[in-house]
């Protein structure tokens, strides 16, 4: 960094150059990572699959290692070499495209496919997770990154209003989160939005879920230890020593600050390293620090919300200036960010594989979680819009700063030690699921195979060290304020593919694609309530709010797209019949399907709508780089895939073993 400075070179990097100089060396270390997998030979068969694998001649095994350059050359060499010898079967060719799009499309991971990863997670000699550690896993991460960072930014934009932002995100969030309490208990294994849409909507669908759920784990908790670590540099007085401004100046000044985030921070490294350290150690030392942490974070958090109603300033009801400085558009402006404050529940359902009975544990833990964190960080943000008025111009203002303003110094330090203390806890739980992510895709042979090496202890060592060392990078080199939007954008994302998942599985596309005419109304439905929730929140609400007249474009493409996605829900609804059973009490149920999920979508459309184009962009870019990854390892493939050819009985069996209802999967899931 001080050979970057203006004294050496005139030249100063931007946040956005360091944001691409991280993400074109990530670029090649997963291009490098991911062209390494295991030999097709010692793929397990999947019964439903339309495609047979058979081991490229040209692939040697390497064991699951991150192969080398050369390796990597020789495979390119290889890969041309066998396409080469097969282009005099024409008709191999033709079909060659035909079946690779058919895989990325229509491939589905089934239930039995599921329940064996569950059964063999279950049969694991590492310690299980019972309720009150997944409350606790789920409360510590939502209050942590809630409390601690977002209450302080939402606070200028909204005031008191923010609290009603807070209530608003909630309630989303608790319409998408009956999807996943019900999903988690059929499909009771790691994964998450990953194995949810694998199961119900395709592989292509689990690629991007994938990437949803790295941005909701491993980039969130490069974050949170950026904001640590910056706290941690100005309370022992180390910050103009350890944090390097990419433009040259000194930290603290009005270009280089915490709230600009343009620097270069490897205190934050260095912490991403040590709780990176903790998960690969093993999930009973998690537990006991999880556990502790969590208790002593609510604590400091009751003693925040009541030492700042006890410093209750003015009325903040005395108007609507004082309760909403910059209107109702400004709690609908914060409401976007704040889900990042949300993620604790999602990350609960992706420890489903670490659960003690996960079919009956696992909703109440995530309707636990999301009420529990929800109240905590609403009063929390009550609590500092009591105590602090707000006036035009101001910055973020976190608790321990509004103490100090009040001279309650003693506050202040009791605020600041507990948050030096207890936020590395929230970075923990953010690192914990991203291996149980990364191991369920190289399960499915999506990734190398060192992703799924356990120990004795059934801990993904390899898996969590390689996350860790991307985690840290980030941590490091990248502005969290280029990221923030981008992670919202991908949990919300993420709840979309969860819902539409829901959805297709209850009306029998699980595990095999049964009912196609549900399938493409389903993608229908998708994109009418993207278009919906565009037109309604550009068009209409956003220039109501500013006080312009609405766009009649957006009026006619919101009232067309929401005719279309109210006609394919009814068509859903009365149409087509259920596949499940919903007699077994063993099994979570939820609520008003196909509307409610479709409600959500709806919902979590609207709040995308915000997102800058610059911001989608970058999540466009990030979502890239794993599908040019993913696609390059079906084309490295190519030369050795076929298509099957069948006999009438063996299509007739294949069909009849595939087609396992709903009513089935209960009965297998409950056993």
């Amino acid at each position: 960094p001080r050979v970057l400075s203006a004294e050496y070179n005139p030249v100063l990097l931007s946040d956005r150059n360091v944001a691409l100089g991280v993400i074109a060396t990530l670029c090649v270390f997963f291009f490098v990572t991911f062209s390494d997998r295991e030999p097709f030979s010692q793929q397990p068969v999947q019964q439903n699959n339309n495609l047979k694998r058979s081991q490229p001649p040209f692939l040697s095994d390497t064991g699951g290692r991150l192969c080398t350059v050369s390796e990597l050359l020789l495979l390119v060499n290889g890969w041309l070499l066998n396409n080469n010898m097969s282009k005099g079967n024409q008709a191999v060719k033709t079909s060659m495209p035909k079946a690779l799009l058919s895989k990325m499309l229509f491939d589905r991971k089934t239930l039995q496919e599921v329940l064996q990863e569950a059964e063999h997670d279950q049969e694991g000699s590492g310690g299980k997770l019972g309720l009150i550690d997944l409350l606790a896993i789920g409360i510590g991460a939502t209050i942590g990154s809630g409390v601690f960072v977002l209450t302080g930014r939402a606070l200028p934009q909204a005031g008191g209003g923010a609290v009603v932002a807070w209530l608003i995100a909630g309630a989303i969030c608790f319409l998408s989160s009956s999807s996943y309490m019900e999903l988690s208990s059929r499909l009771p294994t790691k994964g998450s939005c990953y194995v949810f849409s694998y199961h119900a909507l395709g592989e292509l669908a689990s690629v991007v879920g994938a990437v949803c759920l790295t941005m909701e784990y491993g980039i969130s908790g490069a974050g949170i230890a950026r904001t640590w670590s910056q706290r941690f540099g100005n309370a022992v007085g180390i910050s103009d020593y350890v944090f390097f401004c990419y433009n040259g100046d000194t930290f603290g000044s009005e270009a280089c600050n915490a709230d600009a985030d343009d620097l270069f921070d490897p205190i934050a490294g260095v912490m991403c390293m040590i709780c990176t350290g903790i998960v690969a150690y093993g999930l009973d030392m998690g537990k006991i620090i999880i556990n502790s942490f969590t208790v002593a974070k609510i604590l400091l958090v009751i003693f925040m919300i009541i030492a700042g109603f006890s410093c209750w300033t003015g009325n903040m009801f005395a108007s609507t200036e004082s309760f909403l400085p910059e209107g109702v558009a400004g709690v609908f402006k914060v409401t976007p960010m704040l889900f990042w404050g949300f993620i604790g529940f999602d990350e609960v359902c992706c420890m489903a594989s670490k659960a003690a009975d996960p079919v009956k544990t696992m909703p109440y833990a995530m309707g636990g979680t999301l009420l529990g964190a929800g109240l905590i960080s609403a009063l929390a943000q009550f609590a500092l819009s009591a105590m602090v008025p707000v006036y035009a111009g101001m910055g973020s203002v976190p608790f321990e700063q509004a103490f100090e303003d009040r001279g309650l110094h003693w506050v202040k330090w009791i605020i600041s030690v507990g948050e030096l203390t207890l936020l590395p806890l929230v970075c923990l739980l953010s690192l914990l699921p991203q291996p149980e992510v990364t191991a369920a895709m190289s399960e499915d042979r999506l990734i190398p195979s060192v992703f799924r090496k356990r120990n004795r202890q059934g801990t993904f060592v390899k898996g969590s060290i390689i996350v860790g060392i991307v985690a840290s990078v980030l941590a490091m080199t990248v502005p969290f304020a280029l990221l923030g939007d981008v992670i919202s954008f991908g949990v919300l994302f993420s709840f979309n593919l969860t819902n539409l998942s829901l959805i297709n599985l209850r009306y029998g596309n699980g595990g095999a694609r049964r009912e196609p005419t549900v399938d493409i109304l389903g993608w229908i439905l998708m994109v009418a309530l993207a278009v919906a929730g565009y037109c309604c929140q550009q068009g209409l609400v956003e220039r109501a709010l500013a006080g312009m007249s609405i766009s009649l474009p957006a009026l006619a493409g919101f009232i067309a797209s929401s005719i279309i996605a109210l006609g394919i829900l009814s068509l859903l609804a009365f149409g087509f019949e259920q596949k499940c059973d919903m007699a077994d009490a063993n099994i979570y149920k939820a609520r008003g399907v196909p509307f409610l999920p479709g409600f959500a979508i709806f919902c979590n459309w609207f709040l995308i709508a915000s997102f800058s184009w610059t911001n989608v962009g970058y999540f466009v870019a990030f979502l890239g780089l794993f599908l040019v990854t993913y696609i390059f390892n079906l084309l490295r493939s190519a030369g050795t895939w076929s298509s099957p050819v069948t006999s009438d009985s063996d299509q007739n069996s294949t069909v009849s073993a595939s087609e396992v209802s709903c009513d089935s999967e209960i009965g297998m899931s409950t056993k």
